[in-house]
């Protein structure tokens, strides 16, 4: 590590991928282990690699921020407190590879993770790929941004945030979220809801939508294609471009528009 730096009381590390085989850190009271690992694996293609591994604490409620990953992301959700942070980027040159860095800033209650990019003509046009799992609380508050590849994530309490994701989206149970231009399919479920809802649009795939049997919520469709498929809700739809239906008593919406591909809705 390069020093201590105190930042308006946030952790700042700025890991450095420039250097094969180290990282520059500058932090504030930390006490995560950072393990980076430059040995190359057996790709013709993509020679160069490293994998950064970190660990913090997250205040229940926090917030994580991630904006800028170049492939796909994973998000294990935990009744704990641990943020576990496992990033492998890889390039087929040093040229390449050396043309970005990670930026992350924690603090007790919020983690952001972003990218960096130098500022230099041969690094207009790179080719890069990375996979980024990040183990986090269920009920912190998640944000994701810019990602280029597939997107999952466990069973979360907190507020969802999805928005430009260039892969599939599968979520495993969410009670309020926002997804937003995402460029594949979406599947997730929906066993409790809490405000705001849930709101999907702007979707280029189609979208899965699974509905505990009790979930109280009303349901508000703007589609040209969708299947309502919930138990002693079966409704003909034929020909419809919107739809609303009130699950049990009501209550936080679920709000579907603007979907390029098929809606379905189905009991859980």
């Amino acid at each position: 590590m390069n020093g201590k730096t105190i930042l308006s009381g946030i952790v700042v590390l700025v890991i450095n991928l420039n250097i094969l085989g180290c990282a520059n850190v500058t932090s504030a009271f930390l006490t995560s282990d950072t393990f980076i690992s430059a040995a190359a694996i057996e790709d013709d293609d993509y020679p160069v690699r490293k994998e950064i591994r970190q660990t913090f604490q997250l205040s229940p409620n926090g917030t994580v921020d991630v904006s800028g990953i170049e492939g796909a992301v994973e998000v294990e959700t935990t009744n704990g407190s641990t943020v576990e942070i496992v990033f492998v980027r890889e390039a087929p040159t040093q040229k390449d590879f050396d043309c970005e860095t990670i930026s992350v800033e924690q603090s007790a209650d919020k983690l952001v993770i972003s990218r960096l990019t130098k500022k230099e003509k041969q690094c207009r046009i790179i080719q890069a790929r990375e996979h980024l799992k990040l183990t986090v609380p269920r009920s912190a508050n998640l944000t994701f941004e810019n990602i280029e590849g597939d997107f999952s994530v466990g069973a979360t309490e907190g507020f969802l945030r999805l928005k430009n994701i260039e892969g599939a989206v599968r979520i495993e149970q969410a009670q309020a979220a926002e997804l937003g231009s995402i460029e594949s399919n979406v599947s997730l479920n929906v066993a409790e809801i809490n405000a705001p809802g849930i709101k999907i649009n702007n979707i280029e795939g189609s979208v899965e939508v699974g509905v505990k049997k009790d979930l109280n919520a009303d349901l508000k469709i703007n589609s040209a294609n969708f299947q309502i498929d919930i138990p002693n809700n079966q409704t003909n739809v034929s020909g419809r471009k919107s739809y609303q239906l009130q699950l049990g008593t009501g209550g936080e919406n679920i709000s579907i528009s603007n979907i390029e591909g098929v809606v379905k809705i189905r009991g859980i």
